[in-house]
């Protein structure tokens, strides 16, 4: 099965003052780059937009991108923050050819 690696974008929609709180207390935890299998939400003190990044295998790329889709939201929700224009992008990471001097 390929590996790919997905890149799901979104915004926070309108967070109340406890949200807002509560997100800004867990920046720290939130500013790690990289590709997961669990998956790493990002996102800045701004509070305006976030990325989930995650390695998923799958047999399509539209399966894998409805998958991480729906485990950020899944995340999202489970943790009460709204959220809104929730759209990813993958990467197939078998059809990447390393050019070598």
């Amino acid at each position: 099965m390929p590996t790919y690696r997905v890149l799901v974008n979104g915004k926070f929609d309108h967070p109340d003052a406890e949200t807002r709180a509560r997100l800004l207390a867990e920046l720290d935890r939130h500013q790690s780059m990289g590709f997961t299998e669990d998956g790493l939400l990002t996102y800045s003190a701004h509070l305006g937009a976030f990325t989930f990044r995650i390695t998923l295998r799958g047999e399509e790329e539209r399966e894998v991108l409805d998958e991480a889709e729906l485990k950020v939201m899944e995340l999202l929700d489970a943790k009460g923050y709204p959220y809104r224009d929730v759209a990813g992008k993958a990467t197939c990471m078998d059809d990447i050819k390393i050019r070598r001097r």
